[in-house]
């Protein structure tokens, strides 16, 4: 066993050291995603380790003018276990769930930043997600959200950009994802209805409009049910008010399950009915190029071993006429498309600001006639 400098804090689950997770399993995996954007720029980053199967990973991204530039890394976890670095993107924690600093040195397709993400709310800890699939746990994971603000410096090859109180999100995740991790299959002959997974639609939405920011996020079924919905307001003068539902009316681009604009309306533990109204930025990016759902190269996703170190890249459109887009060495059927859209908001009656649209469709959802 190796000692690290987190092993002097009286914080311990079981009898190990901190790099050695409670369970086993090699799904298992602790990490961040930080994003910050503007109309015309999506500029995203992330780090999660992976303590079972001896790894650290991470991505750097720009979305901007129709095309998505991805960057993607990897190391062996152990022996630096307690540095918050993987390839040229470095975090540093200022101030826990306050103030969090992202840089990301030179590298090949010339995206840097050194940014600092400031918190505009406490966190939103979301219901913990629990799925099992013949008897099995796959999936058990704990995930909290901010709305931020970003101040800084990014750049783009030879484009700099003063990066001034931009709209920024951040979210902090763990525990167990079979989508993370080595290929495993779970099978069986008989799965009970508690298993299936009728999620057929999601939204994922940090934003910051006018005198408040909030959050929320909903899972809907083919027929557009609700699965499970959650979320907060949280108002400059330090009121908040619960979230107890959305309703949502989306416009997409003809033939296509890209939002465009649309509006939400979010009702409150309150009793009021808060609408608001957003269109699409023209920077979408998706979620395969960060090396989500065998967006390596090698076909694997994120939490694989790589050796000592590892990195690649990827630059494509995301604005073509193909239907998903995503990066070129994914086969076509196997692309997913942009999930995350930043959105220009304005809440009517109210303010105006941005919100981090995130937006899945999954197979037939008949609310807006997806077959």
């Amino acid at each position: 066993m190796r000692l690290h400098p987190f092993d002097d804090f009286p914080f311990h689950q079981h009898p190990a050291p901190f790099d050695r997770a409670a369970t086993s399993d090699p799904h298992f995996n602790d990490g961040y995603w930080f994003a910050f954007y503007s109309e015309e720029w999506y500029f995203v980053s992330g780090l999660r380790i992976h303590p079972n199967v001896n790894a650290m990973d991470g991505f750097a991204c720009v979305a901007h003018d129709g095309r998505q530039h991805c960057l993607r890394f990897s190391r062996a976890l152990r022996p630096t276990y307690d540095d918050l670095a993987v390839g040229p993107l470095r975090l540093e924690v200022l101030g826990p769930m306050q103030r969090v600093r992202v840089l990301v040195d030179d590298n090949p397709l010339g995206i840097r930043a050194e940014v600092i993400f400031d918190s505009q709310a406490p966190p939103f800890l979301e219901d913990r997600y629990q799925h099992l699939k013949y008897g099995v746990l796959v999936n058990d994971v704990l995930r909290y959200t901010q709305v931020c603000r970003v101040t800084g410096t990014a750049a783009w090859g030879e484009e700099v950009l003063d990066v001034q109180r931009w709209h920024g999100m951040r979210d902090h995740s763990w525990g167990i994802r079979s989508s993370m991790g080595p290929s495993t299959r779970f099978s069986g002959v008989d799965r009970t209805s508690e298993e299936m997974d009728r999620r057929a639609f999601r939204l994922w939405v940090p934003f910051e409009v006018g005198d408040h920011c909030g959050f929320f996020h909903t899972h809907e079924d083919q027929s557009g049910e609700t699965l499970d919905f959650e979320g907060r307001l949280h108002y400059w003068n330090g009121s908040t008010v619960g979230l107890r539902s959305v309703d949502h009316a989306l416009v997409y681009e003809p033939g296509r399950r890209r939002p465009i604009g649309g509006s939400f309306d979010l009702l409150g533990e309150d009793g009021l009915t808060r609408r608001y109204e957003l269109q699409a930025s023209k920077c979408p990016a998706d979620v395969q190029g960060l090396g989500y759902y065998g967006g390596w190269h090698d076909g694997g996703s994120a939490g694989v071993y790589r050796g000592a170190e590892a990195s690649e890249q990827d630059v494509y459109e995301t604005d073509s006429r193909d239907d998903p887009t995503g990066p070129p060495h994914v086969p076509a059927k196997r692309r997913i498309g942009p999930t995350e859209y930043p959105c220009v908001l304005a809440e009517v009656g109210g303010g105006e600001g941005m919100a981090h649209f995130e937006h899945h469709v999954f197979g037939p959802y008949a609310p807006y006639s997806f077959g």
